[in-house]
């Protein structure tokens, strides 16, 4: 969007959250930083779009939830998952259930009336494969099935897909990863891969290309390949901490650039000072405005510990039902085969780059970051 539309406080914007799976957590670290630092921002969006995980937080911020409620249930489930050797994929585990359960804990009662006209949830139909904007809801168990519908990723949370209103519907990132209209002109969008994008990690330079995937933005890196790792296997609680902070910091760094109307300005302590203590906000002098004069040094330290201790069977615990349903030509349409057939290829392309990088690191990192690396995860 346009820098002078945060300047006009009569100008009338969305946000959009992408599809963002565990790296939910810099999306809630999103809010929090507007919430804090531009609370008149977030309240006066008129639309808030949300594709898979990222329709979670788009309801949290239409509907008024606890960002510590999502926040601590992700940490949870997280745990739960880390200590199976399969992952997503342990019988014990139960992603959509696990969603279904905190959605009903969080959610108002009256959360269907505050969601409708204002919340737009991008879904995937599974008849023909095109993308569908659910925007009115009669229920809150109505709003709960939308919720569920965009998030859920085939073989991953389940075989047999979800419906709202009838219907049946997959991950709404299949068909809107960066889910927007063609009639918005002032959209703030949100996204935990780099790309280009309004807030997301800045991590590499302008030479690395960028794609378009999924109808959403994001740039070929090193980083955004283990981020994408991130989402569907989750890191570490303490990885999970730098993302959220790394979230507040990007979102921080945005309001500031564009002089964003009802940006707080805070003298003396800045609690996002407090929040991130390794970037550079803490060591450097602050402007009047509360920010640093110089941004952090990119790229995160993050990916690294990830990437060094890859457990490979997450992805052969994916792969291998992947490969029975591919095989088997009954009930699954083309447009669904094709999908399935990409995040494969996903699937297989991840795989394979981060054994290399792993083989890298053997030969180039020294023993004692290695052990250093070990102990954060």
């Amino acid at each position: 969007m346009a820098e002078e539309d945060l300047r006009d406080s009569s100008a009338r914007f969305s946000l959009s959250f992408s599809g963002s799976g565990f790296l939910i957590l810099y999306q809630i670290g999103v809010v929090q930083s507007l919430m804090e630092l531009a609370p008149k921002l977030l309240k006066s969006a008129c639309k808030v779009y949300g594709s898979s995980a990222g329709s979670i937080i788009a309801a949290a911020v239409v509907c008024g939830i606890g960002l510590d409620d999502i926040k601590e249930f992700f940490f949870t489930m997280t745990k739960e998952i880390r200590k199976t050797t399969l992952g997503p994929f342990s019988p014990k585990c139960s992603v959509m259930a696990s969603i279904r359960d905190v959605l009903q804990q969080v959610l108002p009662e009256d959360s269907y009336r505050l969601a409708s006209g204002r919340l737009h949830i991008s879904l995937t139909r599974v008849v023909d494969g095109q993308n569908v904007i659910a925007s009115e809801f009669s229920s809150k168990e109505e709003l709960i099935q939308a919720l569920l519908c965009s998030c859920f990723l085939p073989i991953y949370c389940g075989f047999i897909p979800p419906s709202y209103r009838g219907v049946r519907y997959v991950d709404g990132g299949f068909t809107g990863l960066q889910p927007v209209s063609s009639l918005e002109e002032a959209v703030i969008t949100v996204s935990p891969f780099t790309g280009e994008l309004d807030i997301c990690p800045r991590d590499c330079p302008a030479i690395f290309y960028c794609f378009q995937i999924f109808n959403g933005s994001i740039q070929i890196s090193l980083e955004n390949l283990c981020r994408i790792s991130y989402a569907l296997f989750p890191p570490s609680t303490t990885v999970l901490n730098d993302i959220f902070s790394q979230g507040y910091q990007d979102t921080a760094l945005f309001l500031y650039r564009n002089n964003a109307v009802g940006f707080n300005n805070y003298d003396g302590n800045f609690r996002f000072a407090s929040m991130c203590g390794k970037n550079d906000f803490a060591q450097s002098t602050r402007t009047s405005t509360g920010l640093c004069k110089r941004e952090p040094q990119h790229p995160t330290p993050y990916f690294l510990p990830g990437l060094a201790l890859w457990r490979k069977e997450w992805v052969t615990g994916l792969q291998d039902p992947l490969s029975k349903v591919l095989l088997q030509p009954y009930k699954l349409p083309a447009v669904a085969r094709k999908g399935l057939k990409k995040l494969w290829g996903l699937l297989e392309g991840i795989s394979s780059m981060v054994e290399q990088f792993q083989k890298l690191l053997q030969t180039m990192v020294p023993g004692s970051l290695k052990r250093a690396m070990s102990r954060s995860l």
